[in-house]
């Protein structure tokens, strides 16, 4: 099944909620709509008799309205909407009160295609009032008299009066009909009896047959295709054929016919669906618009989500045995949960698009995985990249999470840089990552070795960033060296593993020490960053070397420790680290690889565990983010 197989199955099954705003503000479009944000509501009764005029709140501005095949894909020349327009297309009086030199023209061809609706078998007697009240031409002229507009000096309208920052002449109007025989609130663009009578109108009317590439059907078929797929200002369509001069199918076909028809119902639901699903489920950012659904709407996690997105659960450490297995317990239940809405042989559709150009969009991943294989997957991927994470909440107290991070969290920790405080990446950049991780989720790629060089360098360089930073690209890089390694998938456990003599991890472990040794010694609220990590990149390229550097200055720290018993204790874990070293091993001045990083973060966190007894230096002690 093709993508837009997927989609069109996806609308029909959802038809039900086709016009309805959801609880979350999204809206799945009729066929043959689309959506514009109106200044102007004009309330007529069932004769087409005036009765007021009023603005549009901009939290109720969103409404629905029918369009034509040109009128949706406009933007420029004259192409009215079937029924809400801007005053220039449906105010007969307008050309009184403007220079503009089309307005009648414009107006002509709105009133003639409205009319060409009304009198058809499809007609709807909402639309007819609203027709009989618009053939008389005196829409500004009320819109006068209620001031919602006003005129300038010279008798035209004055532009410089705006109803939510829109000109006068650029006004947008939806209509309401009021009267005691309705039953009804009479918000046309609500009414999904007017929904239907203008799609049965706009199907009646087409004419000429050709074979649908999607459904297979000799159908009345489009080439003009919507746009607004990833928001409502997006210009860039999926599908178009309009270059009959350049070079977008000559040489290769003679006519667009060749290369695709898609029939226009087809199509209309097929860009309805997937315009609610990325509005309602997708990621969106820098450009990239990814969504993963099920067709018979079902509940589907956020694959770009961090565990703590999934999960929902915060969860603080409370021992170090308990880690894994409470984040593994956690996270199953919520995959878990996940699977249980959907039957193991339903099919989960994953799609990104990403605008090549203002006016092309391309979809650059698209994949169909059965429900089984999917949760599989994402299971695989958040149980392989699990790391400790840390995280503020909105109180502004700091907490852990155990589980895999985010995406965006991986592209930040592999090439960010520090600006005002925060870590930013150039957009492109950004897009570019994330496509690439894409298929190590879903395909059980490995991550790039690129990706992980890059993050292993930045969290070598803590001097390059603030703590709080530092602490995030440490964490998330120690998550992706661990993936990396490919442990065993059911090693939950993260914690420091003792008998490890693996020499990158070993010397991380020494590092470690040092930081902490000489953190000791610092004065209530001393900032300054210890030698440790201020020679940390230098130590990754050459450590044996540097250590010695090293352990020289860490001399006079031991002796400004508070007690004996303190120096005894880490005189006592250094030695015992230098015991699992092979002693050639020890002296190669070799690049370490990024298992350092995992012996000095597995090291640092039995120090600043306070649930680790053993560990605990001082009762009243308090961590300190610059440790």
């Amino acid at each position: 099944m093709g993508w837009m197989n997927a989609l069109y199955e996806t609308y029909d099954n959802c038809s039900h909620l086709v016009g309805k705003e959801q609880d979350d503000g999204t809206l799945l479009l009729p066929v043959a709509h689309s959506t514009q944000n109106a200044q102007v509501e004009v309330v007529v009764d069932l004769h087409g008799n005036f009765i007021r005029a009023e603005e549009v709140p901009k939290s109720d501005a969103i409404t629905i309205i029918p369009v034509t095949e040109d009128s949706g894909t406009r933007s420029s020349g004259i192409a009215p909407h079937p029924l809400c327009d801007k005053l220039i297309y449906i105010a007969g009086d307008y050309a009184m009160y403007s220079n503009k030199a089309n307005a009648e023209v414009c107006y002509k061809q709105y009133i003639t295609q409205l009319e060409k609706w009304c009198n058809s078998e499809q007609s709807h007697y909402k639309v007819t009032a609203i027709f009989q009240y618009l053939k008389r031409g005196c829409l500004i002229n009320d819109l006068l008299s209620q001031g919602i507009i006003s005129l300038s000096p010279n008798g035209l309208l004055d532009d410089h009066k705006k109803v939510q920052n829109i000109a006068a002449s650029d006004l947008f109007v939806r209509f309401r009909i009021e009267d005691f025989n309705l039953y009804d609130e009479g918000a046309i663009w609500k009414d999904r009896d007017v929904y239907d009578s203008y799609i049965d109108y706009i199907l009646s009317s087409q004419e000429g047959l050709d074979l649908c590439y999607v459904s297979g059907k000799e159908i009345p078929c489009s080439y003009k295709h919507p746009a607004k797929v990833r928001h409502a200002a997006d210009k860039a369509k999926l599908i178009s054929a309009n270059d009959e001069y350049g070079f977008t199918y000559r040489g290769r076909f003679a006519k667009k016919e060749q290369a695709l028809s898609v029939g226009y119902l087809t199509s209309q639901k097929a860009h309805n669906v997937l315009r609610w699903l990325i509005e309602r489920q997708g990621y969106t950012r820098y450009g990239i618009s990814l969504v993963v659904w099920d067709k018979n709407d079902k509940a589907i996690p956020n694959i770009l989500d961090s565990t703590q997105g999934i999960s929902n659960k915060m969860m603080r450490i409370t021992s170090e045995t308990d880690i894994g297995y409470s984040y593994a317990n956690a996270f199953n239940k919520t995959i878990d949960s996940y699977k249980g809405l959907l039957d193991t042989e339903a099919t989960i559709h994953i799609i990104s698009v990403d605008a090549a150009t203002t006016g092309r969009l391309s979809i650059n991943y698209y994949r169909e995985i059965k429900s089984s294989d999917f949760y599989e997957r994402l299971k695989y991927w958040h149980e392989t990249c699990i790391w400790e994470h840390e995280y503020w909440k909105k109180d502004g107290s700091k907490a852990t999470y155990i589980g895999a991070p985010s995406i965006e969290s991986i592209v930040l920790a592999s090439f960010g840089t520090e600006q005002n405080g925060k870590l930013n990446v150039k957009d492109e950049l950004k897009k570019a990552t994330i496509e690439r991780l894409l298929p190590c989720i879903l395909d059980k790629r490995d991550i790039p070795k690129d990706i992980i060089r890059s993050a292993i360098q930045n969290a070598s360089r803590p001097m390059a960033f603030s703590t709080g930073n530092w602490k995030r690209v440490l964490n998330t890089t120690c998550a992706l060296i661990k993936k990396d390694r490919k442990y065993n998938v059911e090693d939950w456990n993260m914690a420091l593993d003792d008998k490890e003599r693996d020499r990158s991890y070993l010397y991380g472990r020494l590092l470690a020490v040092a930081n902490r040794v000489e953190y000791l010694t610092y004065e209530k609220d001393e900032k300054r960053q210890t030698n440790a990590k201020r020679y940390m990149q230098q130590f990754r390229n050459r450590p044996f070397t540097t250590w010695a550097t090293i352990e020289d200055n860490l001399q006079p720290y031991f002796n400004k420790l508070k007690s004996n018993s303190q120096k005894i204790k880490y005189e006592k874990i250094l030695n015992e680290i230098y015991d699992l070293f092979d002693k050639e091993e020890f002296k190669k001045d070799d690049p370490l690889d990024g298992m350092y990083l995992l012996g000095f973060h597995c090291q640092s966190s039995v120090f600043y565990n306070k649930n680790n007894v053993a560990m605990n230096d001082d009762e009243n002690e308090e961590g300190n983010d610059n440790e």
